[in-house]
Protein backbone atom coordinates (compact mmCIF):
# COMPACT_ATOMS: atom_id res chain seq x y z
CA UNK A 1 0.00 0.00 0.00
CA UNK A 2 3.07 2.77 1.10
CA UNK A 3 4.56 1.47 -2.60
CA UNK A 4 1.39 1.96 -4.40
CA UNK A 5 0.60 5.48 -2.80
CA UNK A 6 4.31 6.63 -3.17
CA UNK A 7 3.85 5.88 -7.14
CA UNK A 8 0.84 8.23 -6.62
CA UNK A 9 2.63 11.03 -5.17
CA UNK A 10 5.39 10.62 -7.84
CA UNK A 11 2.92 11.11 -10.37
CA UNK A 12 1.59 13.82 -12.78
CA UNK A 13 -0.02 16.65 -10.77
CA UNK A 14 -2.85 18.96 -11.89
CA UNK A 15 -3.40 22.32 -10.52
CA UNK A 16 -5.42 25.00 -11.56
CA UNK A 17 -3.96 28.80 -12.14
CA UNK A 18 -4.98 31.05 -9.78
CA UNK A 19 -5.21 34.71 -11.62
CA UNK A 20 -3.65 38.13 -9.40
CA UNK A 21 -4.87 41.48 -8.84
CA UNK A 22 -2.68 42.76 -11.56
CA UNK A 23 -4.42 39.97 -13.93
CA UNK A 24 -0.79 37.92 -13.97
CA UNK A 25 -1.17 34.51 -14.28
CA UNK A 26 0.34 32.31 -11.39
CA UNK A 27 0.37 28.26 -9.84
CA UNK A 28 2.12 26.73 -7.25
CA UNK A 29 5.16 24.71 -7.48
CA UNK A 30 5.38 21.04 -5.73
CA UNK A 31 6.96 21.55 -2.30
CA UNK A 32 8.66 18.24 -2.69
CA UNK A 33 10.26 18.85 -6.36
CA UNK A 34 11.30 22.23 -4.54
CA UNK A 35 12.83 20.71 -1.89
CA UNK A 36 14.67 17.94 -3.70
CA UNK A 37 16.15 20.93 -5.96
CA UNK A 38 17.04 22.96 -3.82
CA UNK A 39 14.71 25.80 -4.14
CA UNK A 40 13.93 28.45 -1.50
CA UNK A 41 12.18 32.18 -1.70
CA UNK A 42 14.07 34.05 -3.74
CA UNK A 43 15.39 31.32 -6.06
CA UNK A 44 14.98 32.54 -9.85
CA UNK A 45 13.69 29.90 -12.60
CA UNK A 46 14.62 29.36 -16.02
CA UNK A 47 10.99 28.77 -18.01
CA UNK A 48 11.57 27.43 -21.84
CA UNK A 49 8.93 26.18 -23.80
CA UNK A 50 9.07 23.21 -25.20
CA UNK A 51 7.17 21.58 -28.45
CA UNK A 52 4.37 24.08 -28.37
CA UNK A 53 1.86 23.64 -25.56
CA UNK A 54 4.79 22.16 -22.91
CA UNK A 55 7.03 24.37 -20.53
CA UNK A 56 10.10 23.36 -19.12
CA UNK A 57 10.95 25.11 -15.64
CA UNK A 58 14.68 24.58 -14.75
CA UNK A 59 16.51 26.43 -11.49
CA UNK A 60 18.22 29.49 -13.07
CA UNK A 61 21.96 28.67 -11.50
CA UNK A 62 21.79 25.55 -13.26
CA UNK A 63 21.50 26.98 -16.29
CA UNK A 64 24.20 29.64 -16.55
CA UNK A 65 27.38 27.22 -16.56
CA UNK A 66 28.65 25.91 -19.70
CA UNK A 67 29.07 21.99 -19.68
CA UNK A 68 29.37 20.48 -16.69
CA UNK A 69 33.01 19.53 -15.95
CA UNK A 70 32.50 15.62 -15.31
CA UNK A 71 35.62 13.74 -14.35
CA UNK A 72 36.03 9.77 -14.17
CA UNK A 73 39.03 8.02 -13.54
CA UNK A 74 39.46 4.61 -14.78
CA UNK A 75 42.49 1.95 -13.90
CA UNK A 76 42.77 -0.56 -16.42
CA UNK A 77 44.33 -4.40 -15.96
CA UNK A 78 48.06 -5.52 -17.02
CA UNK A 79 46.73 -7.85 -19.36
CA UNK A 80 44.11 -4.70 -21.24
CA UNK A 81 44.47 -4.18 -24.68
CA UNK A 82 45.17 -1.36 -27.08
CA UNK A 83 42.50 -1.90 -28.42
CA UNK A 84 40.40 -2.46 -24.66
CA UNK A 85 41.48 0.85 -23.91
CA UNK A 86 40.22 2.61 -26.98
CA UNK A 87 36.39 1.51 -26.78
CA UNK A 88 36.84 2.35 -22.82
CA UNK A 89 38.12 6.19 -23.57
CA UNK A 90 35.73 6.38 -26.46
CA UNK A 91 32.90 5.06 -24.44
CA UNK A 92 33.46 8.04 -21.64
CA UNK A 93 34.07 10.10 -24.10
CA UNK A 94 30.74 10.11 -25.89
CA UNK A 95 28.99 10.19 -22.10
CA UNK A 96 30.07 13.00 -22.11
CA UNK A 97 32.99 13.28 -19.51
CA UNK A 98 35.35 16.07 -19.83
CA UNK A 99 38.61 15.02 -17.55
CA UNK A 100 39.13 11.20 -18.24
CA UNK A 101 42.00 9.70 -16.10
CA UNK A 102 43.76 6.80 -16.86
CA UNK A 103 45.36 4.93 -14.63
CA UNK A 104 47.67 1.40 -14.34
CA UNK A 105 46.08 -0.87 -11.45
CA UNK A 106 50.25 -2.32 -11.24
CA UNK A 107 52.64 -1.68 -13.30
CA UNK A 108 54.08 1.11 -15.53
CA UNK A 109 51.78 1.46 -19.12
CA UNK A 110 53.50 -0.50 -21.75
CA UNK A 111 54.66 1.54 -24.45
CA UNK A 112 51.77 0.35 -26.99
CA UNK A 113 49.21 1.40 -24.03
CA UNK A 114 50.76 4.83 -23.93
CA UNK A 115 50.85 5.14 -27.82
CA UNK A 116 47.12 3.81 -27.97
CA UNK A 117 46.26 7.02 -25.33
CA UNK A 118 48.00 9.45 -27.41
CA UNK A 119 46.71 8.24 -30.72
CA UNK A 120 43.11 8.27 -29.09
CA UNK A 121 43.43 11.90 -28.34
CA UNK A 122 44.91 12.98 -31.70
CA UNK A 123 43.10 11.54 -33.97
CA UNK A 124 40.07 10.18 -32.41
CA UNK A 125 37.85 12.62 -30.41
CA UNK A 126 37.70 16.31 -31.43
CA UNK A 127 38.68 18.77 -28.99
CA UNK A 128 40.72 16.42 -26.41
CA UNK A 129 44.02 17.01 -25.68
CA UNK A 130 46.87 14.82 -23.33
CA UNK A 131 47.24 17.24 -20.77
CA UNK A 132 49.13 14.94 -18.21
CA UNK A 133 50.96 12.00 -18.47
CA UNK A 134 53.64 9.91 -16.29
CA UNK A 135 54.51 5.94 -16.17
CA UNK A 136 51.44 4.96 -14.55
CA UNK A 137 48.72 7.69 -15.79
CA UNK A 138 47.70 9.79 -18.17
CA UNK A 139 44.80 12.30 -18.43
CA UNK A 140 42.36 13.57 -21.08
CA UNK A 141 40.27 16.58 -21.56
CA UNK A 142 38.13 17.72 -23.54
CA UNK A 143 38.88 21.87 -24.15
CA UNK A 144 36.14 22.37 -26.89
CA UNK A 145 32.59 23.21 -25.39
CA UNK A 146 29.40 21.92 -26.83
CA UNK A 147 28.37 25.46 -28.48
CA UNK A 148 31.26 25.74 -30.69
CA UNK A 149 30.87 23.13 -32.96
CA UNK A 150 25.94 23.06 -34.65
CA UNK A 151 25.42 19.61 -35.02
CA UNK A 152 23.87 20.50 -38.51
CA UNK A 153 27.59 22.25 -39.36
CA UNK A 154 29.48 19.04 -38.50
CA UNK A 155 26.66 17.24 -40.27
CA UNK A 156 27.37 19.48 -43.47
CA UNK A 157 31.11 19.02 -42.96
CA UNK A 158 30.74 15.08 -43.02
CA UNK A 159 28.19 15.56 -46.19
CA UNK A 160 30.73 16.80 -47.67
CA UNK A 161 33.82 14.57 -46.43
CA UNK A 162 31.95 11.62 -47.53
CA UNK A 163 30.81 13.25 -50.90
CA UNK A 164 34.64 13.43 -51.94
CA UNK A 165 35.62 10.12 -50.34
CA UNK A 166 33.28 8.81 -52.79
CA UNK A 167 34.45 10.69 -55.82
CA UNK A 168 38.25 10.01 -55.47
CA UNK A 169 37.32 6.37 -54.31
CA UNK A 170 36.05 6.21 -58.31
CA UNK A 171 39.21 8.16 -59.74
CA UNK A 172 41.25 5.50 -58.10
CA UNK A 173 39.34 2.86 -59.23
CA UNK A 174 39.54 4.34 -63.12
CA UNK A 175 43.21 5.46 -62.92
CA UNK A 176 44.11 2.49 -61.04
CA UNK A 177 45.78 4.96 -58.48
CA UNK A 178 46.80 3.17 -55.23
CA UNK A 179 47.98 6.57 -53.57
CA UNK A 180 44.65 8.28 -53.70
CA UNK A 181 42.62 5.08 -52.59
CA UNK A 182 44.88 4.91 -49.64
CA UNK A 183 44.64 8.39 -48.93
CA UNK A 184 40.46 7.85 -48.98
CA UNK A 185 41.09 4.81 -46.22
CA UNK A 186 42.97 7.55 -44.55
CA UNK A 187 40.28 10.53 -44.35
CA UNK A 188 37.97 7.86 -42.80
CA UNK A 189 39.94 8.75 -39.45
CA UNK A 190 38.32 12.38 -39.13
CA UNK A 191 34.69 11.19 -40.50
CA UNK A 192 35.13 8.63 -36.93
CA UNK A 193 35.95 11.47 -35.02
CA UNK A 194 33.21 13.65 -36.32
CA UNK A 195 30.40 11.05 -35.86
CA UNK A 196 31.67 10.59 -31.76
CA UNK A 197 31.16 14.01 -31.42
CA UNK A 198 27.71 14.23 -32.41
CA UNK A 199 26.76 11.68 -30.43
CA UNK A 200 28.74 13.03 -27.44
CA UNK A 201 26.95 16.10 -28.15
CA UNK A 202 23.06 14.72 -28.63
CA UNK A 203 23.41 12.32 -25.49
CA UNK A 204 24.16 15.22 -23.55
CA UNK A 205 21.20 16.99 -24.99
CA UNK A 206 19.13 14.17 -25.06
CA UNK A 207 19.68 14.55 -21.03
CA UNK A 208 19.75 18.14 -20.45
CA UNK A 209 17.24 19.47 -22.58
CA UNK A 210 18.06 22.80 -22.25
CA UNK A 211 21.19 22.08 -24.29
CA UNK A 212 19.33 21.52 -27.61
CA UNK A 213 19.23 25.49 -28.91
CA UNK A 214 22.75 25.76 -28.33
CA UNK A 215 23.79 22.45 -30.22
CA UNK A 216 21.39 23.76 -33.46
CA UNK A 217 18.46 21.68 -32.75
CA UNK A 218 14.73 22.22 -31.63
CA UNK A 219 13.49 19.85 -30.34
CA UNK A 220 14.39 16.59 -28.03
CA UNK A 221 12.97 13.52 -31.16
CA UNK A 222 15.47 15.43 -33.32
CA UNK A 223 18.31 13.71 -30.74
CA UNK A 224 17.28 10.41 -32.12
CA UNK A 225 16.92 11.36 -35.60
CA UNK A 226 20.17 13.13 -35.80
CA UNK A 227 21.53 10.09 -34.72
CA UNK A 228 20.02 8.07 -37.30
CA UNK A 229 21.27 9.94 -39.57
CA UNK A 230 24.85 10.31 -38.45
CA UNK A 231 24.80 6.56 -38.20
CA UNK A 232 24.05 6.03 -42.05
CA UNK A 233 26.30 8.90 -43.04
CA UNK A 234 29.15 6.97 -41.42
CA UNK A 235 28.52 3.36 -42.59
CA UNK A 236 28.36 5.10 -46.05
CA UNK A 237 31.91 6.59 -45.23
CA UNK A 238 33.05 3.08 -44.33
CA UNK A 239 31.47 1.72 -47.79
CA UNK A 240 33.26 4.61 -49.73
CA UNK A 241 36.94 3.05 -47.48
CA UNK A 242 35.18 -0.34 -49.56
CA UNK A 243 35.04 0.57 -52.54
CA UNK A 244 38.63 2.52 -52.70
CA UNK A 245 40.30 -0.76 -50.88
CA UNK A 246 38.61 -2.71 -53.78
CA UNK A 247 39.89 -0.50 -56.45
CA UNK A 248 43.47 -1.69 -54.98
CA UNK A 249 42.55 -4.77 -56.13
CA UNK A 250 42.01 -4.08 -60.32
CA UNK A 251 45.25 -4.26 -61.61
CA UNK A 252 44.65 -2.71 -65.08
CA UNK A 253 42.55 -0.35 -66.95
CA UNK A 254 38.62 -1.42 -66.81
CA UNK A 255 36.69 -1.95 -69.34
CA UNK A 256 35.36 1.05 -70.76
CA UNK A 257 31.31 -0.31 -70.56
CA UNK A 258 32.16 -1.84 -67.38
CA UNK A 259 33.36 1.42 -65.94
CA UNK A 260 30.86 3.18 -67.54
CA UNK A 261 27.75 0.93 -65.69
CA UNK A 262 29.65 1.43 -61.99
CA UNK A 263 30.18 5.31 -62.64
CA UNK A 264 26.26 5.20 -63.58
CA UNK A 265 25.70 3.66 -59.94
CA UNK A 266 28.09 5.83 -58.17
CA UNK A 267 26.76 9.12 -59.55
CA UNK A 268 23.07 7.74 -59.03
CA UNK A 269 24.16 6.57 -55.19
CA UNK A 270 26.02 10.03 -54.74
CA UNK A 271 23.00 12.04 -56.27
CA UNK A 272 20.36 10.40 -54.12
CA UNK A 273 22.68 11.16 -50.57
CA UNK A 274 22.92 14.47 -51.60
CA UNK A 275 19.29 14.63 -52.22
CA UNK A 276 18.40 13.41 -48.75
CA UNK A 277 20.98 15.62 -46.20
CA UNK A 278 19.55 18.39 -48.86
CA UNK A 279 16.44 17.52 -47.98
CA UNK A 280 17.59 17.68 -43.87
CA UNK A 281 19.30 21.03 -44.29
CA UNK A 282 15.92 22.40 -45.61
CA UNK A 283 13.19 20.58 -44.29
CA UNK A 284 12.08 19.84 -47.38
CA UNK A 285 9.47 16.96 -47.76
CA UNK A 286 9.02 16.47 -51.40
CA UNK A 287 12.55 16.66 -51.53
CA UNK A 288 13.29 13.54 -49.33
CA UNK A 289 10.36 11.67 -50.91
CA UNK A 290 11.90 11.78 -54.20
CA UNK A 291 14.80 10.11 -52.59
CA UNK A 292 12.74 7.17 -51.83
CA UNK A 293 11.12 7.28 -55.71
CA UNK A 294 15.24 7.25 -56.98
CA UNK A 295 16.04 3.93 -55.19
CA UNK A 296 14.34 2.10 -58.09
CA UNK A 297 16.84 3.37 -60.54
CA UNK A 298 20.37 2.39 -58.30
CA UNK A 299 18.80 -1.11 -57.78
CA UNK A 300 18.39 -1.59 -61.81
CA UNK A 301 21.72 0.19 -62.60
CA UNK A 302 23.54 -2.41 -59.94
CA UNK A 303 21.63 -5.41 -62.16
CA UNK A 304 22.65 -3.72 -65.18
CA UNK A 305 26.36 -3.35 -63.86
CA UNK A 306 26.11 -7.18 -62.67
CA UNK A 307 24.43 -8.48 -66.18
CA UNK A 308 27.60 -6.47 -67.82
CA UNK A 309 30.27 -8.20 -65.24
CA UNK A 310 29.53 -12.03 -65.84
CA UNK A 311 30.04 -11.63 -69.98
CA UNK A 312 33.21 -10.42 -69.14
CA UNK A 313 36.19 -12.67 -68.68
CA UNK A 314 38.52 -11.82 -66.03
CA UNK A 315 40.89 -13.55 -62.94
CA UNK A 316 38.57 -13.86 -60.33
CA UNK A 317 40.22 -11.56 -57.85
CA UNK A 318 38.87 -8.59 -59.85
CA UNK A 319 35.32 -9.66 -60.48
CA UNK A 320 35.05 -10.15 -56.60
CA UNK A 321 36.30 -6.85 -55.87
CA UNK A 322 33.82 -5.81 -58.49
CA UNK A 323 31.12 -7.08 -57.28
CA UNK A 324 32.02 -5.59 -53.56
CA UNK A 325 32.62 -2.68 -55.08
CA UNK A 326 28.66 -2.42 -56.77
CA UNK A 327 27.55 -3.58 -53.70
CA UNK A 328 29.00 -0.78 -51.83
CA UNK A 329 27.89 1.87 -54.29
CA UNK A 330 23.99 0.13 -53.24
CA UNK A 331 24.58 0.39 -50.25
CA UNK A 332 25.46 3.91 -50.25
CA UNK A 333 22.12 4.40 -51.80
CA UNK A 334 20.25 2.41 -49.43
CA UNK A 335 21.72 4.39 -46.50
CA UNK A 336 20.49 7.74 -48.46
CA UNK A 337 17.24 6.35 -48.21
CA UNK A 338 17.15 5.64 -44.83
CA UNK A 339 18.06 9.51 -44.33
CA UNK A 340 15.26 10.36 -46.44
CA UNK A 341 13.05 8.25 -44.11
CA UNK A 342 13.89 10.15 -41.20
CA UNK A 343 13.83 13.49 -43.12
CA UNK A 344 9.64 12.65 -44.14
CA UNK A 345 9.37 12.00 -40.50
CA UNK A 346 10.39 14.82 -38.87
CA UNK A 347 9.00 17.28 -41.92
CA UNK A 348 5.52 15.11 -42.24
CA UNK A 349 3.75 17.63 -40.01
CA UNK A 350 4.81 20.61 -42.00
CA UNK A 351 3.51 18.97 -44.87
CA UNK A 352 -0.29 19.20 -43.53
CA UNK A 353 -3.01 21.74 -43.82
CA UNK A 354 -4.57 22.59 -40.78
CA UNK A 355 -7.82 20.74 -40.29
CA UNK A 356 -11.28 22.29 -39.73
CA UNK A 357 -13.77 20.23 -38.99
CA UNK A 358 -16.68 21.06 -41.22
CA UNK A 359 -19.83 23.24 -39.95
CA UNK A 360 -23.12 22.55 -39.99
CA UNK A 361 -23.65 24.11 -43.51
CA UNK A 362 -21.55 21.94 -45.30
CA UNK A 363 -24.25 18.98 -44.55
CA UNK A 364 -27.13 20.82 -45.97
Amino acid sequence: MKAKKRRERQGPQVRRIQVGERGSFTVSLPKRWAQQTGMKKGTRIEFTQQGGEGLLLTPFEQTKGEEEQTRCEILIPSDVTPDGVTRKIISLYVNGYSWIEVKSKSRDFPASIRDTIRDVARHKLVGTELINESSKSATLQVLLSFPQLLVPDVLRRMSSILYFMQQDAMQALASCDRELADQVVKIDDEMDRFSLYIIRQLKYAAQHPLLLERIGLTSPPECLSYRIIIKSVERSADHAVRLAKNSLVIQRPLNAKILRNITTLSESASKMMETALQALFVRDYQLAERVLIDREAISAAESKLVERLLKERMPASEMSALRLISESLRRIGEYATDIAEVVLNLTVQDSIEAYSPPSRADFF
